[in-house]
């Protein structure tokens, strides 16, 4: 039965093995940060990710959608007989609402049982704040110059019950993908290119009377220009869209002008640092060296904080100062890739992701 105490009975398993694992071998291949196509970003299914991983000879892992559980009902049938190899640790990616850090942080549980209602009443306040936020960003769209330029000319209507109806009928969540998912299906009916769609934004940019947010879009949409070359695969590209649509910090809730129309809405309901359950040991996602000062001072305030991870993507000009966080506040350090599809890309030095045994245990404990 997948039900609560089936993952218990699991998480013992796992455990079990992992130690187990730990008197076999002196050192171990571990990635903690992964994610499946059950994040509105992931591009790899559970099989996918058995698949890849053990390809690669990883030990253990675990699967750490963004505010999501939905992968452990399929993960299910892999591992209600026995445990798959690699080791599967159930995890969890939340989204959290920290203007201090730089408008959101993420911070991951490892270990968790997904049908906890704890932690499952977490999972609901960020999935209904991805409603709220899909609100605030159709308020966003009607304050857009150039998409209501789009919209009036070629006679599209958008609206948030049919992109609901949409998300429905596609099996998707309301994130900033879908939403232009969404979008890209109306352009694409009237032939109107991302192309098309950057080039109005330029337009009505030059006449915005606010100097600062200009200057930040121009910036945006100059670097936008050098990325995307002109093709038939970038011709209706959602990312490339939503790179455009949503230029970071403009508009969002501490911006003190009216607003531009950018969809990138970083307060919206979700969880604050506060509000994250205590059941489950959290460990701070790849934080960024320029946020390790913050970093301090968002683990000093929260107890349960165990760890910080050490990510592949990161670069950092003086890694000591990641070192001298982690052990000032005697945190656990874990490896992750954060990889979000099966190319493989992140695990060309699989030496990254060795972790002597014996270290590896303070996580058990």
């Amino acid at each position: 039965m997948n039900n609560y105490e089936f993952w218990e009975e699991y998480l013992k398993r796992v455990k079990k093995g992992i130690r187990k694992l730990c008197k076999e071998k002196d050192k171990l291949h571990i990635d903690l940060h992964i994610h499946s196509d059950y994040s509105a970003d992931g591009k790899q299914s559970v099989n996918e990710i058995l698949e890849s991983t053990k390809s690669k000879g990883f030990d253990i892992i675990a699967i750490t959608d963004h505010d999501s559980l939905d992968a452990y009902d399929e993960l299910y049938n892999y591992v209600k007989d026995n445990l798959t190899t690699p080791i599967v640790i159930p995890g969890i990616e939340f989204t959290i609402d920290n203007r201090e850090y730089g408008n959101q942080c993420h911070m991951l549980q490892l270990f968790v049982n997904p049908k906890d209602k704890i932690i499952q009443k977490n999972v609901k306040t960020n999935y209904d704040a991805m409603f709220n936020r899909s609100k605030l960003q159709f308020k966003r769209l009607n304050d857009n110059l150039a998409i209501k330029d789009i919209l009036k000319n070629k006679k599209i209507n958008i609206s948030y019950d049919e992109y609901i109806n949409y998300l429905l009928d596609n099996d998707m969540v309301p994130e900033y993908d879908t939403l232009c998912f969404y979008l890209i299906d109306k352009f694409k009916n009237k032939k109107i290119t991302t192309f098309d769609v950057l080039s109005l934004l330029e337009k009505y940019n030059e006449q915005d009377v606010y100097e600062d947010r200009k200057k930040l879009k121009d910036k945006a949409y100059k670097r936008l220009r050098v990325k995307y070359e002109v093709n038939n695969l970038n011709m209706y590209n959602s990312r490339f869209l939503l790179s455009m649509l949503a230029v970071r910090e403009v508009d969002d809730d501490w911006w003190d002008k009216p607003s531009s129309g950018s969809l990138s809405v970083n307060s919206y309901g979700q969880l604050k640092v506060e509000d994250i359950n205590e059941r489950y040991n959290i460990y701070f996602a790849h934080p960024t060296e320029k946020s390790l000062e913050i970093v301090d001072k968002i683990v000093k305030k929260k107890n349960n904080i165990v760890g910080l991870e050490m990510n592949i993507r990161n670069n950092y000009e003086n890694i000591d100062n990641f070192y001298k966080i982690l052990n000032n506040n005697n945190l656990i350090k874990i490896i992750g890739s954060d990889s979000h599809d099966s190319s493989l890309k992140f695990y060309q030095d699989m030496d990254y992701y060795l972790i002597d045994s014996d270290y590896f245990k303070n996580i058990l404990n």
